[in-house]
């Protein structure tokens, strides 16, 4: 018997390397190897001899393999995900080229209790709210279960920061509890800003907590801040949020730049020279193409979709993702819902004006008890259900840029953390699985599952880091400063 658990020179049905590893415990371990002795060997008059695949026992055990595949897969770690209408064996073998591959997450906003809540990500965060309301989706169990190898902190900096002129301190401070998780949890995270650092983490058996900054006006119009941002372990950033500002304009509201300044044409290119990603979530179509027009590196979409998937300002349209993949970089898909369905998007927009009225009344009725106000909207809102997408719809979005741009130019960015509700089936980032089998489901190859899961978005780092090459990080930066 080889070390698979594969009888060498058979055609045994039962791999070990086929069933994922938190199946191997004493008792999935014991269960396993009673199966492969009752199809291994059986009794003749010649001894004890290996038994053919068409022998009615081998039939037999095939049937319970099926049965022990669905209680393991039902009771341990990854099958709390596996779908009703499943096929164990294709699970089983989703399940293992997840566990193999590298799985990058573009966007998850757990930063934002971690400064706001004191939220420990040792703690179980299943069944809990943010202080805004927002359920939980990470923590550090769920990263386990999820078998994510990089995940982007958020560096959120909202809109309403530019008017409190605290963009900076805020961002600061996520930074700062982004190394504090790190710190208290060193056998589970490392702090990584490469994308060696990445791959080590991986063999390491260890989640990399990398950042991104959300909210270009988090510099405050300096490049010198820019540069100590990056100091710091920053490797992308998301040019706006939701409001236009200085020098890039949002996918929405006031237009005040015309896509990029020329001030912000040069924020991208001290991007380039540092090895910072630029990020066209939330910027307007015009802004995407005015990056695309100046970047030397890959470019990314952190956490964006398909527009002609879902026609929302917050998706990308057809014409600049066939300019992506020229530029090599990578759109890494949302999870929200509203950007992956037209249904839910309409639905939720229609429910929240319908259901203004009451919720301004509990908003005064709890003015000084925000979670008497949270509870009391989640219990308004469950009152009136309405249609959510469920998460096969990440998968048409990843189908689509696949037809459009190709396999090599399409990723995950969940949001974890940083939306109302995910897809139907998905509770939290633990359910990131059922990704995996829809694309295997599909007919994606093994190879084309491995680039959407983190490869991609591997390929397009590590062109960036070559295009910044051996630079000085404030010495040969540019001074120039906006008009």
């Amino acid at each position: 018997m080889s070390r698979s658990g594969k009888l060498e020179g058979s055609n045994s049905i039962f791999e070990l390397d086929s069933v994922p590893l938190l199946l191997k415990t004493p008792l999935g371990e014991f269960s396993i190897k009673l199966s492969q002795f009752f199809l291994r060997f059986r009794i003749s008059k010649k001894g004890v001899r290996l038994i053919h695949e068409s022998h009615p026992l081998v039939l037999f055990m095939k049937g319970i393999k099926l049965f022990c595949l669905i209680v393991f897969f039902c009771a341990l770690g990854f099958g709390q995900t596996m779908p009703k209408d499943a096929d164990p064996k294709m699970w089983a073998d989703a399940m293992r080229i997840h566990k193999k591959a590298i799985i990058i997450d573009g966007h998850n906003d757990i930063p934002s209790p971690m400064v706001d809540d004191d939220f420990d990500l040792a703690t179980s965060s299943v069944g809990k709210f943010h202080g805004d309301g927002d359920p939980f989706h990470t923590d550090l169990a769920r990263f386990k279960a999820s078998g994510i190898t990089g995940e982007f902190f958020s560096i959120y900096v909202g809109g309403d920061r530019m008017q409190t002129h605290d963009s900076m301190r805020r961002a600061m401070d996520m930074i700062d509890s982004t190394y504090r998780e790190v710190e208290k949890h060193p056998g589970q995270l490392n702090l990584c800003t490469t994308a060696d650092e990445i791959r080590r983490a991986k063999k390491a058996g260890k989640v990399c907590a990398l950042m991104g900054i959300e909210g270009g006006y988090a510099i405050e119009n300096s490049l010198f801040a820019l540069r100590n941002f990056y100091r710091l372990g920053i490797r992308y950033m998301t040019l706006t949020h939701n409001v236009s500002h200085d020098w890039a304009d949002a996918h929405r509201g006031e237009v005040k730049n015309n896509g990029l300044s020329e001030f912000g044409k040069e924020v991208v290119r001290e991007m380039n020279r540092l090895g910072m990603l630029v990020d066209i979530s939330h910027v307007s179509v015009k802004v995407m193409n005015d990056v695309l027009d100046v970047t030397k590196s890959p470019i990314i979409a952190s956490h964006s979709g398909a527009r002609a998937v879902n026609d929302h300002t917050r998706n990308v349209p057809d014409e600049v993702l066939k300019r992506v993949a020229q530029n090599g970089g990578v759109i890494m898909i949302n999870f929200y819902p509203s950007f992956l369905d037209a249904r839910t998007n309409k639905e939720e927009n229609e429910r929240s004006a319908r259901l203004k009225p009451q919720s301004d009344a509990l908003r005064k009725q709890y003015a000084n008890d925000r979670n008497g106000y949270n509870v009391a909207e989640r219990k308004l809102l469950h009152a009136k259900p309405m249609f959510i997408a469920d998460y096969k719809r990440i998968v048409d979005h990843i189908d689509h840029i696949k037809q459009v741009a190709g396999i090599d130019y399409v990723g995950i960015g969940s949001d974890f953390d940083g939306v109302p509700f995910l897809p139907a089936g998905m509770n939290g980032m633990e359910d990131l699985p059922l990704v995996t089998y829809e694309m295997l489901h599909r007919g994606y190859t093994e190879q084309e599952i491995r680039k959407v899961l983190g490869e991609n978005f591997l390929r397009a780092f590590s062109q960036a880091e070559k295009v910044a090459g051996n630079r000085q990080i404030s010495g040969q930066g540019s001074l120039k400063r906006i008009n």
